[in-house]
């Protein structure tokens, strides 16, 4: 059975940027939810915005239960932001049926956020729907890991890599 740890955070958060730390510190897959989205050749989002949030997470399922490795990253959301700028949580039950073993909550100030995703993206999104998006992503992966019975980390970035290496090791 498939063994995740779940990299979890809102768009501009950092994610990209712990990946490429992860991977200097520990030999470990690291997975984009978006890229295995894509691989059953549907484009479902279009600037950071999902308009179907369900059929998403289908065909994430899919491409999950299509990876040959048994322990990885997944990087990815436990809420999205509807084409009508909407917060909408993704279902848990979709998390139930991979064997996520740890949740990794990245997070940051939402200025750095809002910077980064303007540089980045050329996206601009306002500060309370970041910081709205951030906070629903915080208690849904609280929420997550205590009906899931598994531990949880909420690391800010920048903080020591250090702490975010241990708990992948110790998982």
């Amino acid at each position: 059975m498939k063994k995740i740890i779940f990299l979890s955070g809102i768009h501009g958060v950092g994610k990209g940027y712990i990946k490429e730390e992860i991977k200097k510190e520990i030999n470990i897959p690291i997975y984009e939810a978006s890229d295995l989205i894509r691989l059953n050749g549907v484009i479902t989002d279009e600037k950071k915005k999902v308009n179907n949030v369900k059929f998403n997470q289908e065909l994430l399922i899919k491409s999950v239960n299509n990876l040959t490795c048994e322990t990885f990253i997944l990087n990815g959301h436990t809420c999205l932001l509807t084409r009508n700028n909407k917060i909408e949580s993704i279902n848990i039950s979709y998390f139930k049926r991979m064997n996520i073993i740890g949740i990794i909550l990245l997070y940051d100030d939402i200025d750095i956020i809002e910077d980064r995703l303007y540089k980045r993206d050329n996206i601009y999104f306002e500060k309370n729907i970041l910081n709205d998006l951030q906070n629903t992503e915080l208690k849904n992966t609280k929420r997550l890991s205590d009906e899931l019975g598994i531990p949880l980390l909420a690391f800010k970035n920048g903080d020591d890599i250090k702490t975010l290496i241990n708990f992948i090791t110790n998982l």
